[in-house]
């Protein structure tokens, strides 16, 4: 999900809850203006019909902009200016809306009934319609002007634990923010539990720490929401505030609930940062974890744009507080958005001109003129703005290149990808061998051509696993449910596959040597989810034996060992002690075999005259039969006594 999708939800909800209208498109857009102004607080609100076209245009351009470099916009007919920039149009959507004002306004509201404020941060919750609710949050000025040792300490908390993920198992906060915030848990946790409740728009909003305590609020109101059907989508606006986390924070899957406006005139959001104006108490040492996470809307006197990549983000905080002289000082939003609003509406926006040949690089620099930072003032941070370019222009075509296929197409494709794989282990049980040995063997362009199938599936699935440990622990426990199935039948059936190409190079100790970690983390969580089978089931399965998958996807693992074993025992070369630990090595895959056979968790195909498992079979029985070796076992009786022709 992405802030366009939570900001458009917002606009689309909030529109029965004010009584101006705005009718309008910007100059992309060429729609006509007209701007109706209301009696109570001159908000601006888009009609349904206009809102419609602006949100579908601008959400296109995310997929497509500066992607095709003859037109920008083929499917409008008509050429795009070469300024265009889905961060300005982006950011003036925003401003020009009553979303955010309607946010500032109560954040205003609740200050001037509070000029003294008793303690460092209040709330107030306001219904200013019957599916419209607004938490404001505001903090003394004591919080950020007279800083308290230590505060911007980035600290653990057991209240946060649950936005932990497998790949950032820790989160720390802004010790100041966890300390204003944990000052009001008690009667917090109880709002959150009436707010999961309501239903319509939520808004969580604040400024300055009160930005900061308001983005926590929010995280904890996120964890207890059914974010797939939710009876209200909260969103958080914040207005000056500080950074409050670190990396763990900035990888949370809940990024596009947030907005953070920040004016170019204001140190208060990179107080805590290490270069800018930090406490003399702070300990620089633990400050350099911070890390921007959601979306921030930088406002500068010509115009404001939105990014969402947390380097550019913290480089940009960084040289606001380098460049803005004075120390700290309250910064006017209200004004500032009032500037932003009239700017986007009336005037446009200024051109870059020719300096650049291509949409991209004009349109991001436009991004960063149109705030404040011209390439002048960036050089002298020795910020690079062909970098910039460069990582921003990748990350735009690598989101459009994710886009150019919904997740349904995706998902179809993986089904077709499966379907080939169950008509190529159809075909090689034919040729009584099994897919296994035909794939390993690659006797034909068949096996060639699932070698593509194979890379397909596990890009798809590499990346699905990476999104799970991305979730923070409850969302991600309930994804990895609904993919439990289909991600097992994908392991079991495409592992085999990744064995095979393993032991086709002639190495070895594929399950410690060559295992992809997603295969690890998908039986994992499978093993985690399933109990061991009942009599019943058992019976059940085994009149199903014949169609399965083996379930143990490292079966063919264990049998390229076990026959690396018969060779070592042969082998001349071969030490005493080398011959005893290959023995009990195939004591133990017997053991192993028999069990998976007794749960009727193996494919009767493993029996196939030309399967690398009759090849081992027949390997240890010469040895067993020319050494006169008088062990016996459950496997060797059942084999000998030809029990597996029954199987299945």
């Amino acid at each position: 999900m992405s802030i366009f999708y939570t900001l458009t939800s917002a606009f689309m909800e909030m529109k029965s809850a004010s009584h101006s209208v705005t009718y309008f498109n910007f100059t992309a857009y060429n729609c006509s203006l007209a701007v109706c102004e209301s009696s109570a607080e001159q908000d601006f609100q888009l009609r349904s019909s206009e809102l419609e076209i602006c949100t579908a245009e601008l959400q296109w351009n995310f997929q497509y902009c500066f992607l095709n470099e003859q037109n920008a916009y083929p499917r409008l007919g008509r050429q795009r200016h070469a300024g265009f920039s889905s961060a300005r149009e982006l950011g003036n959507l925003i401003v020009t809306s009553n979303l955010i004002d309607s946010a500032l306004t109560k954040i205003l509201e609740l200050q001037r009934d509070q000029t003294a404020l008793p303690s460092p941060v209040q709330y107030r919750v306001f219904y200013p319609s019957p599916k419209c609710t607004i938490v404001a949050f505001v903090s003394s000025p004591d919080c950020t002007q007279n800083p308290l040792p230590g505060q911007g300490d980035l600290v653990p908390s057991p209240l946060f634990d649950f936005l932990c993920t497998e790949e950032y198992p820790s989160v720390s906060i802004n010790g100041a923010a966890l300390t204003l915030f944990t000052s009001l848990y008690d009667h917090l946790s109880g709002l959150i539990d009436e707010l999961t409740v309501i239903e319509g728009r939520l808004i969580i909003t604040g400024h300055s720490m009160g930005g900061s305590v308001a983005s926590l609020f929010t995280l904890c109101l996120l964890e207890v929401i059914n974010i797939s059907k939710p009876k209200c989508r909260p969103i958080c606006i914040t207005f000056g505030s500080p950074l409050i986390g670190d990396f763990g924070l900035q990888h949370s899957n809940w990024n596009s609930f947030f907005l953070h406006v920040v004016s170019n005139q204001d140190l208060v959001p990179g107080l805590f940062l290490p270069s800018g104006r930090s406490p003399p108490t702070s300990s620089h040492s633990q400050t350099t974890g911070y890390k921007p996470f959601g979306t921030y809307l930088l406002c500068s006197e010509l115009g404001c744009a939105c990014f969402d990549n947390p380097d550019l983000i913290l480089e940009l905080l960084k040289v606001i507080s380098s460049e803005v002289a004075g120390g700290l000082r309250d910064v006017d939003y209200r004004k500032i958005l009032i500037n932003l609003k009239e700017r986007a509406i009336f005037k446009g926006l200024q051109q870059v001109g020719e300096r650049f040949a291509d949409p991209l690089s004009a349109g991001i620099v436009m991004d960063l003129e149109i705030i404040g930072f011209d390439q002048t003032k960036l050089l002298r941070h020795n910020i690079d703005i062909n970098t910039v370019i460069r990582i921003l222009g990748v990350e735009a075509r690598i989101l459009a290149h994710k886009n150019k296929a919904s997740d349904a197409k995706k998902l179809n494709d993986i089904k077709i990808h499966m379907a080939q794989l169950e008509w190529y282990k159809k075909k090689s049980k034919d040729l009584n061998k099994g897919y296994y040995d035909c794939f390993k063997n690659q006797g034909s362009k068949r096996d060639i051509k699932i070698e593509q199938y194979r890379g397909h599936l596990t890009i798809y699935w590499k990346d699905m696993v990476a999104q799970v440990q991305r979730k923070p622990q409850k969302e991600g426990a309930s994804f990895r449910t609904s993919w439990l199935y289909p991600g097992t039948t994908y392991r079991r059936m495409v592992e085999p596959l990744d064995i095979a190409a393993f032991y086709r190079e002639g190495r070895t100790d594929y399950i410690n040597n060559g295992r992809s970690p997603h295969y690890k983390l998908l039986q994992q969580w499978y093993e985690e989810d399933v109990k061991p089978p009942s009599r019943d089931k058992l019976d059940s399965k085994k009149l199903k034996v014949s169609g399965i998958l083996t379930e143990d996807s490292l079966f063919w693992a264990h049998v390229e060992e076990a026959l690396l074993s018969c060779e070592s025992l042969k082998s001349a070369n071969s030490t005493l002690e080398q011959r005893k630990s290959s023995w009990d090595n195939l004591v133990k895959f017997g053991e192993y075999v028999m069990e998976q056979i007794g749960n009727y968790a193996v494919s009767p195909e493993i029996f196939l005259g030309e399967s690398s498992f009759m090849k081992w079979w027949g390997v240890y029985e010469d040895y067993i039969d020319a050494s006169n070796n008088s062990y016996g076992s459950p496997l060797i009786s059942f084999m000998k006594n030809r029990s597996y022709r029954l199987y299945g």
